[in-house]
This record gives C-alpha cells, structure tokens and sequence, in this order.
C-alpha cells in the first residue's frame, strides 16, 4: 500500500484498484481492513490518549469507541472494488469515531477523476437525483423515485474526440481477424470526457451511476455500460476509470485540514495515452 500521509491518529493511502476495502465472508483475497489490523498491530506510534477526539455527540448506541474500531479495523470509509484512490484510515477509537463524524456530517471533500463516452453538453453542472438498488439486480444501482438523495458536481476538464486503436492493437499483438474485428466495433465510439467530480453525498456507486443517467457511463464501467461498449472496453481499459483523486478531511486532534492528493495510477496514466485530440 501506498502511504500519502500518516500521524498519530490517521493515515491516508493510494488505494490500488482490484483491492476490497473491508473483510467479508465472500472475499477470499487480502482486505485493505486485514492489512490495517496488521499494520496497527505492529504499529507503536498509535495514541494512547484518544479519548480526547471523541466528539461530544457521541454515543453508545453501537457500541462503545473500542468496540466500533474492533468491528471496523480503523477503516473510516470504502471505495468501490476496482476504485484507486485516496482512502481514509484511522489509527484510534477516537480518531475513527471522529473522522466518521465527519463524514456523516458532510465536511469531508472528496474529488474524483473519471473518464468517460462521450462529449457532455454543458462542461459543469451539478446532478441531483435519487439512487436505490436497482429493481432487476441487486448488485446494482439505479436512479429510483424514491431513492436516497444524491448530489454530484462535475467539470469537464478535456475531451478526446479519437482513440488510437493502431496503438491498442499494437500492444494486444492482435491476430488479423482480432484487428478487423476490433477497428469495426470501435466505430461506435464518439469521443471520451475527462471528469472531474464532487460529489456531495457518498452513496454506493453514485459517480458511476449519476454519469450513465446523464447518459455519459464511464470507460470501463462494464456494470453500467451497455452491451457494445462492455464488450469492447476491457480490450484497452481493464477496469473502470475512476480514481479518488484527492480528499480533505480535519485532523481529529487539532481541526487542522489535511489535503492529500492521490496520483493518478499507471494503469489509468496508460488509458488516457490511448485517447487523443488529433
């Protein structure tokens, strides 16, 4: 794991995508939880005196601040599986019961970067609509009229009107066939978007499903592109092109804001070497 910033209380990492935040029954390969238990357990720099951090609205309701943190494994909050990024870490009960504070109060700023089909009308905007699994899969999210509110701020920063497919089948070492296959269906491309996105809220799958409703999916995202581009789009970018590119949160211990930003992994720094303006 990539270690962006570390004190006492917190630690911030570059997520690698592929990675799951949080330990579960159906998840055989290592947590970033697991590997945070390890580290703190071989950690000696850990605060003793956490009690300090806790907020003064806190209470019991779910346990005590040791209980939770066992529960949890410092993990404040998760990116989605194949998401890169910036993810927060706490160190202490009262760290963990603090930055979670935080985020329930909609003070942390999280920034988002994302690629995807297309050209948008308007280069910012906000989106704002409900989201709710979705009816025929429950691994899906949908834009519900009864779902729980969500809100994303967005900006264009480039568009990408070509991909260089001679480079993709250069690099795949394609057969004959394979390149005649391939340049036929990359006709359906118009384009590709470089987002930036704020999002106001943290539900499930938000970005990636706020940007398909505005019918935009990004790149790579086969959950939520349609059939054509979920066949074509792993050939040159294997995951979805999503990458928590910077967060802000308050140091527990002073109220100091923290801004870490996390760079943009090289599998991504490939993918956009394969769009071009010309």
């Amino acid at each position: 794991m990539e270690v962006l910033f570390e004190d006492s209380d917190l630690l911030i990492i570059n997520k690698p995508a592929g990675t799951v935040v949080n330990r579960a029954d159906t998840v055989n390969a290592p947590t970033i939880q697991e590997w945070m238990e390890e580290r703190l357990a071989a950690d000696k720099s850990t605060a003793s005196d956490w009690q300090a951090l806790l907020p003064s609205s806190f209470t019991e309701e779910f346990g005590t601040p040791e209980e939770v943190f066992k529960e949890r494994g410092g993990v404040v909050h998760r990116l989605d599986k194949d998401t890169s990024g910036a993810l927060v870490l706490a160190k202490n009960p009262g760290s963990l019961i603090n930055l979670l504070a935080q985020f329930k109060q909609r003070t942390v700023h999280k920034t988002y970067t994302c690629l995807v089909h297309g050209k948008l009308r308007f280069e910012k905007g906000t989106v704002s609509v409900p989201l709710g699994r979705a009816s025929g899969n429950r691994k899906k999210f949908a834009v519900v009229a009864d779902g729980r509110t969500a809100e994303t701020n967005y900006q264009v920063e480039a568009f990408y009107p070509h991909l260089n497919v001679e480079k993709i089948i250069q690099d795949n070492k394609a057969s004959q066939s394979e390149v005649t296959n391939f340049k036929k269906k990359a006709k359906i491309y118009q384009g590709f978007s470089l987002i930036t996105c704020w999002p106001k809220t943290g539900r499930t799958h938000q970005i990636r499903v706020h940007m398909k409703h505005l019918g935009h999916p990004i790149v790579g995202d086969v959950t939520y592109l349609g059939h054509k581009r979920a066949s074509l789009d792993p050939v040159w970018c294997s995951r979805q092109f999503l990458h928590a590119s910077l967060v802000t949160v308050a140091q527990p211990r002073t109220s100091e804001p923290i801004e870490v930003t996390a760079p943009l992994t090289a599998d991504l720094q490939q993918v956009l070497e394969l769009v071009t303006i010309e």
